[in-house]
């Protein structure tokens, strides 16, 4: 239960700090958050996209997260991951390589 509060704190923090704080020093194009995932893992060395990349990171793993969190115990941890591995490339795919 700890580390599913921990994760959805940290990704409630990098969220709102990249949006209310960073958004505005960031380099690149701004109003569509695909395209500036894409211009951050471009240039992921400058505080702002490295940022926006954690949260980012951070939105792929939580699925992941609650589903061990709910069904650890049971069988269906498999079907997490399967999910997850699909949530995980999709995202990615469309985010990051715009395909």
């Amino acid at each position: 239960m700890l580390f599913f509060i921990l994760h959805l704190a940290l990704f409630l923090l990098f969220s709102l700090l990249y949006s209310f704080h960073f958004r505005a020093l960031a380099e690149g194009p701004k109003g569509n958050l695909l395209v500036e995932i894409q211009t951050a893992g471009k240039h992921w060395k400058s505080k702002p996209h490295l940022v926006l990349l954690l949260a980012f990171l951070l939105f792929l793993l939580l699925p992941l997260n609650i589903g061990f969190y709910f069904y650890l115990k049971s069988d269906a941890n498999v079907l997490v991951v399967i999910l997850w591995i699909i949530w995980a490339y999709n995202w990615s795919k469309y985010s990051l390589f715009r395909e």
